[in-house]
């Protein structure tokens, strides 16, 4: 989530003190619907250029994209609370390397459709650009977005080569700090982490997490995470990088979760790896 608290968040952390003792049912129930509704922020001066140079389509399904470039499609889906036009320093080195690149805004975030939103919704948008524009030749995603395309990989998306940046090694985890930062006591925590897993049941996907959702997956992936990340933790790119056959680790210093977008060193390892997957292609 992004760095501010709302003051009602914050109330509802002291509530949940109570609240979660004697109503754990209640307090899960309010916890999941802050957890799956996203809030919506203003793209910030930096971000602008990129919504200036690419055409914003919407598809049928309610999802809005930015679109750039004339070949390779490599699609690109931000994290929780983001927007397409956080890939705006990475598009034009994309751009400049021959690709295209179409940059989601997820559903609930952004101009997309839909108030509610998770990593599953995340992976289905990724299989709806897919079906829409044919087969992608690889997807970047940053944070929950990098988790996504696991979980589209999982799901039948076909892709060359795939790059997550700051991405959590564990869905299951992002249930237990989520739970951990809503101040939620053992039991109310119980109670939200037992209904998300019977949800994702219910929509047919899994629960076995990330890292069973890889155990089938031959894409090469490059995973780029910084080292002081205080909100991903760098052993989750470990985590990664030790379950996904063929993965590579690229670490980066001193540029957090979000300025990792806009990080010279990450937007060159990431244009230089999907080069190199596209040379093998011809």
């Amino acid at each position: 989530m992004a760095n501010e608290i709302p003051a009602g968040i914050r109330i509802i952390r002291g509530a949940n003190r109570t609240l979660g003792r004697v109503a754990p049912s209640l307090a899960s129930r309010l916890s999941r619907r802050i957890f799956s509704t996203p809030r919506k922020f203003t793209p910030r001066e930096w971000e602008r250029s990129f919504e200036a140079m690419a055409t914003r389509q919407r598809l049928s399904s309610g999802l809005s994209v930015l679109r750039a470039g004339d070949g390779p499609v490599v699609a690109l889906i931000h994290g929780w609370e983001g927007r397409a036009t956080q890939f705006a320093a990475l598009a034009p080195a994309l751009l400049a390397r021959g690709f295209s690149v179409v940059a989601i805004d997820a559903p609930g975030h952004g101009h997309s459709r839909g108030k509610q939103s998770d990593p599953y919704r995340f992976a289905e948008a990724l299989i709806d650009v897919s079906s829409h524009d044919g087969p992608l030749y690889a997807a970047v995603g940053h944070s929950m977005g990098g988790g996504s395309i696991a979980l589209a990989l999982s799901s039948g998306l076909s892709l060359v080569r795939a790059a997550l940046i700051a991405s959590p090694s564990s869905l299951h985890d992002v249930l237990h700090r989520f739970t951990a930062a809503m101040h939620l006591p053992p039991k109310a925590a119980d109670h939200f982490v037992r209904d998300a897993r019977r949800r994702i049941e219910a929509r047919g996907y899994r629960t076995d997490d990330i890292e069973g959702a890889l155990r089938s997956v031959q894409v090469p992936a490059l995973v780029v995470h910084a080292i002081d990340d205080k909100e991903v933790p760098f052993a989750d790119a470990e985590q990664i990088a030790r379950f996904w056959p063929g993965a590579a680790l690229r670490p980066v210093e001193h540029v957090g979760h979000r300025r990792i977008l806009r990080d010279p060193i990450t937007i060159a390892a990431i244009a230089e790896f999907l080069s190199a997957g596209d040379e093998k292609t011809r």
